[in-house]
């Protein structure tokens, strides 16, 4: 790394050439800068090496690096983070204060959130669905059965088979759709995430 030839450099590079016992090293470089008849305006690069080398007589300077130039921002880029500030805040909020129960219907829904129950209520609606449906196959066999067999036993147990056909049918494809339901909603929900 290089740094700027300042004035107080070429006073101390000019007053260690003097001693005797410079080190060969860097004597060339030294004398290049005592050469110079006072410091240019543009930078003039001086190794790191020569000034640490230097640096005894450096003591009372220091080494000067040119200020940053500090940009001026945009009033407009200023107001628009501020309202992504805002806008983020108030999602924050929003999101800390879902989950409280704050009215007497939402004490009475046991604090589920209304989304959350009406996916209750749906599943809740969908099991009494397959239920009536196995009695109602229950039923429809069991009076097909007594057409057929004179045996109670045989016309009950062929009623239940039935039922339970009707129920496994109907579990299966229910939890098919459910599983397919909550991926979809998974998945447009990462989606949300990734476009904020």
């Amino acid at each position: 790394m290089d740094l700027n030839l300042t004035e107080s450099i070429h006073t101390a590079v000019k007053k260690a050439l003097a001693e005797p016992g410079f080190f060969e090293k860097y004597k060339e470089e030294a004398e290049k800068i005592s050469d110079l008849e006072f410091v240019p305006e543009e930078p003039y690069p001086v190794s790191t090496d020569l000034v640490e080398y230097v640096a005894k007589q450096l003591a009372g300077s220091g080494l000067y690096f040119p200020p940053k130039q500090v940009v001026p921002q945009d009033p407009k880029f200023l107001a628009y983070l501020d309202k992504l500030r805002a806008e983020q805040q108030e999602r924050d909020y929003n999101k800390m204060v879902s989950g409280v129960i704050s009215s007497e219907d939402q004490k009475f829904n046991l604090g589920i959130k209304p989304d959350e129950l009406k996916e209750v209520k749906s599943h809740i609606a969908t099991i009494f669905n397959i239920l009536f449906s196995m009695i109602a196959v229950y039923v429809a066999v069991y009076k097909v059965s007594q057409s057929m067999f004179n045996d109670l036993g045989l016309q009950v147990l062929t009623g239940l088979a039935g039922a339970f056909f009707i129920g496994t049918v109907e579990v299966i494809l229910y939890t098919k759709y459910a599983y397919a339901a909550t991926s979809e909603k998974k998945k447009t929900k990462n989606q949300k995430i990734a476009t904020l």
